[in-house]
């Protein structure tokens, strides 16, 4: 565990030096994101599924990650709507409590830590192929410029994601029980071992500049969502899979885990493009990824 730890957060660091002294230029995370986006992750998403059996992707983890995504993104969205914060600035803050780092930090976090991706599929799935087109739809057709957004734009959205269009191959290969020939998964595999790495590099990068100062009416919404992020998501996790469940120890740990990861760095992406709660946005990014190590490593040691 601390090993997995350390090796994690060593490759954050030159991300974070390669940030700061801005090493490779004003386009570098743009190209490394660009790359991983487009080549690395599709990849390594693909091949992790595609050679294991469906019951492993599909399994009661996957299931309560996603319920208590849902669940803690629905309690914000009441809130919110009975405090009248507005749809726009109540739709960034529920995606900052369920929109985990699942790519960024939980893929390898879950690779190096758990010891496989494919823990954080269904929840990659989940917030790719439904709920960021859900909440980008609402963004768009709440944006005061009344930009007009056509259906078959909206059904397109997850299928011009090639990170979901790469897992569900995945999932339908497996689900199909195909084996397949190591000629066509070998180079997935080695395009693939440049991701981990990449994305922890461009995670550090990301962490350079960013400011958590906010006004007072962002206070509440911050504070809200890093509760719901960082306290009730590993909890309920927790409470469904070792009381609905009834999971072993070890997937206790990892539904655990998984809810603790950090907001994810695309919900910052989000609030910038749309113009609305973009400091919730930062804020909660900044300090959910600050308390995931504490917390993973309490986590831990109380689940053995």
């Amino acid at each position: 565990m601390l090993k997995g730890f350390f090796v994690v957060g060593a490759v954050l660091l030159v991300g974070y030096v390669l940030g700061k002294t801005n090493a490779l230029g004003p386009q570098g995370t743009k190209v490394l994101s660009t790359l991983t986006f487009l080549v690395g992750l599709p990849s390594l998403m693909f091949s992790m599924i595609a050679s294991r059996h469906i019951s492993e992707v599909l399994s009661p983890t996957g299931l309560i990650s996603v319920a208590t995504a849902a669940a803690v993104m629905l309690l914000f969205a009441i809130v919110g709507a009975i405090g009248r914060w507005g749809v726009r600035r109540t739709t960034i803050g529920a995606l900052a409590t369920g929109i985990v780092n699942s790519t960024n930090l939980g893929v390898p976090l879950s690779l190096y830590i758990l010891g496989s991706a494919t823990f954080v599929a269904p929840i990659m799935l989940f917030q790719l192929a439904v709920v960021t087109p859900v909440a980008l739809t609402i963004l768009d057709l709440t944006d005061p410029s009344r930009k007009k957004v056509s259906l078959g734009h909206m059904l397109s959205i997850p299928l011009r994601n090639p990170v979901t269009v790469a897992a569900v191959l995945g999932i339908l290969v497996s689900a199909s029980g195909l084996q397949m020939p190591d000629w066509a998964l070998d180079p997935m595999k080695l395009v693939a071992q440049l991701t981990v790495p990449l994305m922890l590099i461009i995670f550090g990068m990301s962490l350079n500049g960013i400011s958590t100062a906010q006004g007072a009416g962002d206070r509440v919404p911050t504070f809200l969502a890093v509760l719901l992020k960082s306290c009730v998501h590993p909890i309920l996790a927790w409470v469904l899979a070792t009381f609905v469940f009834h999971l072993d120890p070890f997937s206790t740990f990892v539904v655990v885990a998984c809810a603790i990861l950090p907001t994810g760095q695309n919900v910052v992406l989000y609030a910038v493009r749309y113009g609305v709660a973009q400091k919730i946005a930062q804020s909660a990014a900044v300090i959910t990824t600050v308390l995931a190590v504490p917390l993973l490593l309490g986590a831990s040691w109380l689940l053995g």
